[in-house]
């Protein structure tokens, strides 16, 4: 096989040999010709040539045809395509309001003819126009507590436009606005709250069309400053009843038809659903019809239940309308909400929804950014589609969808579209493969039935003992008689001696499979409803696990074996293949678990416990995916970093979310990642963790961890003041040490003083003489 075959491609070729394997072994099993060509991988031939080394007239495709039946007399019927419609693209390069429709998809219309279990591949190719016409619808929560949102929008209505006027030039805004039902106990119906429920409010309503659909800014902004703020009891709003309303009303709101279609749904408080209308009596669920009378208020809320989310969801699909959730609360909610929503967004309003307009412009630019195939088919549909696409020249991959959408951008989706039932009607079966905008109809015939079955019929034939008609060569017997030439008669016990040797296959010790006796030398089965083959020997409990889809709705039954459609695995095909545990160009779960129905399980380690899709992060593994998130992180929630206020930051996959505390998501097992901002030196805190839903759960810390500003003068009059004290301090143990000095040395004077015998007659000191001289002229004269 070619090394380019993609892996959409390659699922379906391995599904293919799997199906010829089994083909090998039940074809020689089938007794008629459409059982035989239902099996993926037989044939049939009408008329066997004499000396044929085969009996059956059902063989696999690869035998040597020519040892045994003629070209005329084969039945092997062969995929068809016919294209109904095929109209040009839009030329991007022309002013698609000059050019009358716009074509984005292509083909339009095909008519499939196609046999069971063979795939046949369609080419679809889709190209985005410029400026693409859109309405935008904006749905607010005219509650009390949404008062100042309710002015900034007004503030930011010619903003909102202008913005919009950008992104094309074709736009129309229109406004509505909602509280909740006007009963108890979701509304004070005591008549005094009735006409003013609060404190400078309006008379509370369930939902007004306030201004619809317009090109002229102006009108919007006046209707937004007029709209009167109102209120209710309960914290939940009656805001489904509102969506559902704006997504029908098609006429009053003034949708048009080939335009991008957005309804921007606005509030800070949670949402009542399908059931709580039991509160107020209500028990009728919604209809999902427009009740606006002339005035546009929706009267009929005390008649009919809130909406589920799943009729929100079918509307949205059926009117192809992108629901933006922008809500200022209960953030995890409504992403939550959203993710269950097909072709719906959400966003994190400010407190007093400041950052509304660029809060639009993101999810725009995120919407028109990617476009999505889907279909219509179900579980129950007799046909599957798998889709596969290169996305601007990568790689192929398995895949219905490709992003960085830009004006002008081609790409190609391969569909293998295979039959996998034959309906009992016969009728044409009608799938849509489209886009929010676009679509391609399918138009599908079921080749179930041999051409033989009417041109090669001999009624009353001799062959079959003229109680049968000879059908594509074998006989098909009237009612009331049997066996392969109709010899026997279906009344009456089978023979106790019968020749079981017709009736046992080769290689089985029991006639029948034990599931059925011999009669006639053919095998009448116990339960035919579930028991068929020749030999009895297929049994379609076989491949069912308990549920009441055979094949758990991924496959078919092909003699008691589950055939599994591409992308699925198991013995009833219960598990999605390994395709979504290895990441691109690596090994199954990076090599640390195993691959169990489509999800990895992280082998478990003393030393080293790995995590996430793919098994590839770990604590212990330098940084995991912190640098992969942090650029987004930053910009996204602080409009720093590398990315900043740039283009890329919108084509960010992830959405923080900003909490107070990261503690709690930290012991629940979400990794911690820290880093600095080069922009502002302060330090970014953030945690994710892989979640079940295959995505991943990032929160970050609301505010930037920045150290303190290092207090200038303070450290200024410190220092003085610290080389004051320590002088003063200096001085005083100077003084305090000269002090005890002078103390001990007088005490040692007074002490020394005690001790000392004075002589009052004479000095203690003075010494006589040794030699006396006396002065004789002295002597003389004192004589």
């Amino acid at each position: 096989m070619k090394a380019g075959i993609h892996l959409g491609m390659a699922l379906w070729v391995f599904w293919a040999l799997a199906s010829l394997a089994y083909a090998q072994e039940s074809c020689s099993v089938k007794e008629q010709c459409s059982d035989c060509i239902q099996t993926p991988g037989c044939l049939w031939c009408s008329k066997l040539k004499e000396g044929s080394p085969t009996s059956s007239h059902c063989v696999p495709e690869t035998s040597q045809l020519e040892s045994f039946c003629d070209a005329q007399h084969i039945e092997n019927p062969q995929n068809n395509v016919e294209v109904v419609q095929n109209d040009p693209l839009s030329d991007v390069s022309k002013d698609v309001r000059q050019t009358g429709r716009i074509i984005q998809l292509a083909p339009q219309r095909l008519k499939l003819k196609l046999r069971k279990g063979k795939a046949q591949h369609v080419s679809l190719t889709y190209r985005q126009v410029k400026d693409y016409p859109v309405d935008l619808y904006y749905l607010m929560d005219l509650s009390n507590s949404m008062l100042d949102d309710k002015e900034n929008l007004a503030k930011l209505g010619s903003k909102l436009a202008d913005t919009m006027r950008n992104l094309t030039t074709q736009f129309k805004l229109g406004f509505g606005s909602f509280v909740d039902k006007v009963l108890m106990p979701f509304t004070d119906t005591a008549e005094a709250k009735l006409q003013s429920p609060c404190k400078d409010c309006a008379p509370p309503y369930s939902y007004r069309n306030d201004l619809p659909l317009d090109s002229d800014p102006a009108q919007f902004t006046a209707k937004v400053i007029s709209a009167s703020i109102s209120g209710n009891m309960d914290a939940p709003e009656g805001g489904f009843d509102a969506l559902m309303q704006a997504m029908v009303c098609k006429k009053q709101i003034g949708w048009r038809d080939t335009v991008r279609k957005i309804i921007v749904f606005s509030t800070d408080a949670k949402f009542h659903h399908a059931g709580d209308g039991k509160l107020a009596g209500i028990v009728q669920p919604n209809d999902e019809q427009c009740h606006l009378d002339e005035k546009g208020l929706y009267n009929d809320f005390d008649k009919y239940d809130y909406p589920s989310v799943a009729q929100i969801n079918k509307i949205a699909r059926q009117e192809e309308i992108n629901v933006i959730f922008a809500v200022s609360g209960y953030a995890d909610l409504y992403e939550s909400l959203s993710k269950m929503i097909e072709a719906s967004s959400f966003g994190l309003l400010d407190a007093n929804s400041a950052n509304v307009v660029e809060l639009v412009k993101e999810q725009y630019e995120k919407i028109t950014s990617k476009i999505k195939l889907s279909d219509n088919l179900t579980d129950t549909s007799p046909v599957t589609i798998s889709y596969s696409s290169k996305c601007h020249g990568f790689q192929d991959m398995t895949t219905n969808e490709c992003g960085d959408m830009k004006e002008g951008s081609e790409v190609v989706f391969d569909l293998n579209v295979t039959a996998i039932e034959c309906p009992a009607d016969g009728k044409p079966f009608l799938v849509e493969v489209k886009t929010l905008q676009d679509k391609l109809i399918l138009e599908v015939e079921f080749d179930c039935n041999c051409g033989c079955e009417t041109t090669n019929r001999e009624d009353n034939s001799t062959l079959c003992n003229l109680q049968g008609a000879l059908v594509c060569g074998v006989c098909s017997c009237y009612p009331g008689f049997r066996g392969d030439r109709c010899q026997c008669t279906t009344s009456g016990f089978h023979e106790l001696n019968e020749d079981e040797s017709q009736c046992t296959m080769e290689g089985d010790s029991y006639a029948c499979s034990n599931q059925g006796y011999c009669s006639c030398g053919a095998c009448v089965c116990d339960n035919p409803d579930y028991v068929t083959g020749k030999y009895c020997q297929c049994n379609r409990r076989l491949c069912s696990n308990g549920n009441s889809q055979e094949c758990s709705g991924h496959g078919t039954c092909v003699c008691g074996e589950c055939i599994c459609k591409p992308g699925y695995v198991g013995q009833f095909c219960e598990c999605e293949d390994d395709s979504k545990c290895r990441e691109p160009g690596k090994e199954v779960c990076s090599g640390h678990g195993e691959c169990k129905c489509g999800k990895c399980r992280c082998t478990p380690s003393s030393d080293v416990h790995y995590s996430g899709q793919y098994c590839e992060d770990c604590q212990s593994c330098s940084t995991g995916k912190c640098n992969k998130f942090r650029d987004c992180v930053q910009c996204q929630h602080f409009g720093t970093g590398v990315l900043g206020k740039t283009e890329e930051c919108n084509k960010c996959e992830i959405k923080p979310q900003p909490v107070d505390f990261l503690e709690d998501k930290i012991a629940n097992g979400a990794r911690l990642c820290t880093f600095e901002d080069t922009d502002t030196g302060c330090h970014v805190h953030f945690t994710y963790m892989y979640m079940d839903n295959g995505k991943y759960s990032i929160y970050v810390l609301r505010e930037l961890q920045c150290p303190e500003a290092a207090p200038v003068l303070g450290i200024v009059f410190g220092l003085v003041a610290a080389i004051v004290a320590i002088g003063l301090l200096t001085l005083l143990i100077w003084k305090l040490l000269t002090t005890i000095h002078d103390r001990r040395e007088y005490a040692k004077f007074e002490d020394e003083r005690r001790k000392a015998q004075w002589n009052t007659d004479g000095n203690p000191l003075y010494r006589p003489a040794t030699n006396t001289f006396k002065n004789p002229a002295f002597a003389q004269q004192t004589q």
